[in-house]
Order: structure tokens, then sequence, then C-alpha cells
């Protein structure tokens, strides 16, 4: 009886590790998402052009896509959100 609980335990803590794995990257995804609107957004004195472009740019850079900034203060603001995205 006491080998058969010790059986259902290490499947549960195994079970729970997976889990945790499995969930892990979309949790680290969702708040670079979060990130990239509050760090752009923090800038002071910058226009709503800059700040999308800023915006624009670390979304497109995490999902892989090319950059394609623009030009006036969208593209100045689409290099420093690409700067902080990630391609992965």
């Amino acid at each position: 009886m006491n080998n058969l609980m010790d059986t259902n335990i290490k499947i549960l803590v195994i079970a729970l590790v997976v889990t945790s794995l499995a969930l892990s990257p979309s949790l680290i995804m969702n708040k670079s998402v979060d990130a990239a609107t509050h760090y752009c957004t923090d800038y002071k004195g910058k226009s709503q052009n800059w700040i999308n472009g800023c915006q624009q740019g670390w979304w497109d850079h995490n999902h892989c896509w090319g950059y394609s900034p623009g030009s006036g203060d969208y593209a100045k603001g689409y290099s420093v959100g690409w700067s902080k995205g990630h391609c992965k």
C-alpha cells in the first residue's frame, strides 16, 4: 500500500513538472507583449506616431517579420522597438 502511494506521488510530481514546462513559454511571450506597450509609452515627449512605431517594431521582431520602419517619427520609434524585440 505504501509503495502504491509513493508511485502515485511520483507520477503527480512528473505531471506537474511537464505541465509547468509546457506552459512557461506562453507566459514569457505574454509578458513580452505587455512590456512593449509599457516600455514604448514610458518615453517622455515622444509623439503618438513614435510610440506606435516602437510598439510595431517590437511586435514585428518578436514575430520574426521583416524590418519595415516607414519614415519620420514612426521609423525612429520602430527602430527602438525593433532593438528590444527578439525573433524566436
